[in-house]
């Protein structure tokens, strides 16, 4: 299964019993799972069945979901009208017409532009078939939703495993450099330490010993090998596939603070360096991984 972007549009349009019929589904990027609906007043009881098939394909993402219905033709038609709103737009058109002299025909355009002019009937029969019918075309649009998704995802999984092996690479050079910054920290102790105490004499056991305590508490391979092993981590859930977001973010988490370590315990200024290149890679990688599901 690929990582999946939280990123997807599908469109279901499809004939009912002589009326047009028209699903959407856009997903943008949320940490949580948050539906919205845009139904016709007439099936807004449906919200609640249509917000659960949802989420039964959907895991992460700002969802608008749209229904639109069309005006049926001939047979059983399950669509009528407002008669009422329609008389008291045209009233109130005409009204405002003479009142302050404005021209111009009232078209049906116009009339079909109204909110909820355009009603399903109540039949039991009709409501359960159209239920089904909307539902199906639903799980249309949904399924062109996670086709998008996957694509992007992959997009972004390929894109994450370079940059991840960018950061085992950067981890490369660090320890190259690792055994260098320990002889010249050495250096400069002993030297410190030989200004200090002067003409004093020096216990070479001692001081190699305070060395060591020193040098332990520089040492960066444990953060080296961590940050490996989270890297590890992140690029097996990249191959897991599927919705990773939050475990990623886990990771990454972790992966920052390791950065961190190594530019405050390195006391070299090529390291550090190193550490900052760490950091704003780790940062990059974040802000693509927001985008997965």
């Amino acid at each position: 299964m690929a990582i999946l972007s939280m990123t997807g549009f599908g469109k279901s349009e499809s004939m009912y019993q002589g009326a047009s019929c028209v699903i959407e589904v856009r997903s943008v990027n949320n940490r949580f799972l948050d539906i919205s609906c845009k139904l016709p007043k007439n099936l807004a009881y449906l919200e609640n069945s249509f917000k659960n098939q949802i989420k039964d394909k959907l895991v992460r993402g700002s969802v608008i979901f749209s229904v639109t219905l069309g005006a049926g033709t001939g047979g059983n038609i399950p669509v009528s009208y407002n008669e009422a709103a329609i008389a008291k737009f045209v009233d109130i058109t005409r009204t405002m017409q003479k009142k302050f002299g404005i021209t111009g025909e009232i078209k049906l355009e116009h009339v079909l532009a109204l909110p909820e002019v355009l009603q399903f009937t109540d039949a039991d029969a009709d409501s359960d078939a159209l239920e089904k019918h909307l539902a199906a075309e639903l799980d249309k649009a949904l399924d062109q939703v996670n086709e998008m998704r996957a694509k992007e995802g992959a997009n972004l999984a390929r894109d994450l495993e370079g940059r991840v092996n960018h950061l085992n690479n950067v981890l490369d050079k660090i320890e190259v450099l690792d055994p260098q910054r320990i002889e010249v920290w050495k250096d400069k102790f002993k030297e410190r330490i030989n200004v200090l105490l002067k003409d004093s004499e020096i216990d070479d056991v001692r001081l190699l010993q305070e060395a060591c305590i020193m040098a332990d508490k520089l040492d960066i391979h444990e953060e080296i090998t961590r940050f490996r092993s989270h890297n590890k981590l992140f690029l097996n859930a990249l191959k897991e596939g599927g919705a990773q977001g939050k475990n990623l973010g886990f990771i990454l988490q972790e992966m920052g603070r390791e950065a961190n370590t190594l530019g405050t315990k390195c006391q070299s200024a090529d390291i550090a360096a190193l550490a900052i290149e760490l950091k704003n890679e780790v940062e990059c990688i974040r802000e693509q991984s927001l985008n997965i599901a």
